[in-house]
Formats: structure tokens, C-alpha cells, sequence
């Protein structure tokens, strides 16, 4: 499953980025990731456990990459696997989810999708909103694809 959303902002991006970037604060921005519980971590990356507020856990890696403003988490095991990239881009921030859902999740995947999806756009809102930003909006280019 494919879910791409991005939102052009107003405000400063390195405090974006900040936002982005800050790993513990993922489950205040990522309502969908109730906690994060960091194993162990190295210079290049950490594995955390996520607790999903939608039921389940599983194992993530999550990097960083500063020069790119990106922010990447494989989800290794649980309730879907595959990835979640999040960049800031000039004034824009873009999210993409290239995921396999599996048990009862795959069951329904038209629905989780759309649960994705308007999660996805809400913590984007989250992330732009919390540096004070009035004039964030959706961009145009919102696309899932299964």
C-alpha cells in the first residue's frame, strides 16, 4: 500500500525539521504510535519498539539524515512492515508509506488506508501547526494506491 500527503507550510523549516527529527516526540505528532520504547541504537540509526494505537506492536528502525531533512522508519515486524519517510523540503512537508499490511489490517486495507491516510495529513497539520504556522494547507498531491 502506497499513501503519499505532503502540506506546504509558512514557518521556519529548521524548526520543522526539529520537530520532524525529534524521535521521542513521534507518538505526539503520530497519534497512530500510542509509544516508542527505544532498544537500542547506534550512530546510524535506533530500534524501538512502537505500541500502535490502533492495536498491535512491532519493531522499528528509525534514522535520520540532517543534510536531507528526512526522517526514515522501517517497520520491521507487526501489524504491517515496509517503510515511512518524512521530509521537509523548503517550505513543504512530504510523507510517504510504501507498506504490507498484514492479519486482520490486510482484511480490511480499503479502510486502514483511509486511516493512513487522514492520520498521515493530521500529524503533518501537527508538525506545521506546532511552530505557529497560519497558512499551512494541503497540497493537491494526496494519493493512495494499493
Amino acid at each position: 500500500m502506497l499513501i503519499e500527503a505532503s502540506l506546504d507550510f509558512g514557518g521556519d523549516p529548521e524548526e520543522v525539521w526539529k520537530r520532524v527529527s525529534d524521535v521521542e516526540r513521534i507518538p505526539e505528532y503520530w497519534h497512530g504510535t500510542k509509544r516508542l520504547k527505544v532498544l537500542e541504537s547506534d550512530a546510524t540509526a535506533l530500534i524501538a519498539t512502537a505500541k500502535f494505537a490502533f492495536g498491535g506492536s512491532g519493531k522499528v528502525r528509525i534514522s535520520t539524515n540532517a543534510a536531507a531533512k528526512t526522517l526514515v522508519l522501517e517497520y520491521l515486524s507487526g501489524p504491517f512492515t515496509g517503510t515511512q519517510t518524512v521530509r521537509v523540503v523548503g517550505k513543504r512537508l512530504e510523507a510517504t508509506w510504501d507498506i504490507t499490511l498484514h492479519g486482520i489490517f490486510k482484511v480490511g486495507s480499503g479502510r486502514t488506508a483511509g486511516h493512513f491516510r487522514s492520520g498521515t495529513v493530521h500529524a503533518l497539520e501537527r508538525l506545521a501547526n506546532g511552530i505557529g504556522s497560519t497558512d499551512s494547507r494541503i497540497a493537491e498531491r494526496q494519493q493512495t494506491q494499493t
